[in-house]
């Protein structure tokens, strides 16, 4: 008879029964070895930054204290009173210049008779005439004259039309001279003269001049000099990047525009910052006026005032 339970009756398999969860619980263990690990590595790395961050805030106090101390010596005690001469002293040249460009300005505008037109006008009179006297009244020249024949009257109002002296084709006024008849010449024996007169606008140009200005308070303050450009009259002119201004180290935005001292109607104004622009026809000189407010929290430098 067989005993229950005999060693006969168990296989190899029954032998490694419990391996399998042996196996399982090894890797377990070496999973939670590493989570362990890492754990551990992650506070030490905190508790660094703690520690590094707590023995910087100690020092802060000593820095400011040192800081506080280097200030308060003698080396920086007037930079505070020597930045304000200075300053004074920048507003000062600032202002002279303004000054300068405005004189300039003025200077500019003033008409003055041009000399190469008298050349001109020489070179158009032919020999059998001779001007008798001319007047220049800002831009417009009256030329009178006498000629020996009514063409060549008309034939010098040709030539100065092609040559571009005036701005638009002049028309001669011509009529025979009878108060010289008995004094012929050898250029002109028949004895008959011509009074001749013409007038017109001589081509010039104009002055377009351009400043900046801020608001400061309740005054106006320029933030550079005038400045100025030449533009032939009836000619188009354009200022471009208006909208911004910067300037020592400020930046300002358009708030209005003026124009031979008239502000711009609010249409128009938004006309231009929408293009960031500012255009015209040159008809005369043009004074323009571009004020702007402080876009940031600078203080305004006083660089002169509006003339």
């Amino acid at each position: 008879m067989t005993l229950l339970g005999s060693k006969k009756g168990y296989s190899k398999s029954d032998i490694n029964f419990f391996e399998e969860f042996t196996a399982s619980a090894r890797k377990q263990t070496q999973v939670l070895a590493v989570v362990v690990f890492v754990g551990v590595i992650a506070i030490g790395i905190s508790l660094a930054i703690l520690a590094y961050d707590i023995f910087r805030n100690i020092s802060v106090p000593k820095d400011i204290d040192n800081l506080n101390a280097t200030l308060a010596s003698d080396e920086y005690a007037g930079l505070e009173l020597r930045a304000q001469t200075l300053q004074r002293e920048i507003n000062e040249k600032n202002q002279y210049f303004f000054t300068l460009t405005e004189m300039r300005r003025f200077v500019d505008e003033t008409n003055t008779p041009s000399t190469e037109v008298i050349g001109i006008i020489e070179d158009c009179i032919p020999s059998s005439a001779y001007v008798t006297d001319y007047t220049l009244t800002g831009e417009t020249l009256t030329l009178n004259g006498l000629t020996f024949s009514y063409y060549d009257a008309a034939n010098i109002c040709n030539m100065l039309n092609e040559a571009g002296v005036f701005t638009s084709n002049i028309v001669p006024l011509i009529e025979q001279d009878n108060s010289l008849r008995g004094s012929a010449t050898e250029e002109n024996p028949i004895d008959v003269y011509y009074d001749f007169s013409v007038s017109g606008n001589l081509i010039s140009e104009a002055i377009v001049s351009i400043g900046h200005y801020a608001y400061s308070d309740n005054s106006v303050i320029a933030l550079s000099g005038v400045s100025t450009n030449e533009v032939e009259i009836g000619n188009s002119y354009e200022f471009v990047g208006i909208n911004s201004y910067s300037t020592g180290g400020s930046t300002y935005t358009l708030a209005s525009v003026s124009i031979n001292g008239s502000p711009v109607s609010d249409v128009r104004l938004s006309e231009i910052m929408a293009s960031d622009s500012i255009s015209g026809v040159a008809n005369g000189n043009v004074q323009i006026a571009l004020y702007y407010n402080l876009a940031n929290n600078a203080p305004v430098a006083e660089e002169g005032s509006e003339g």
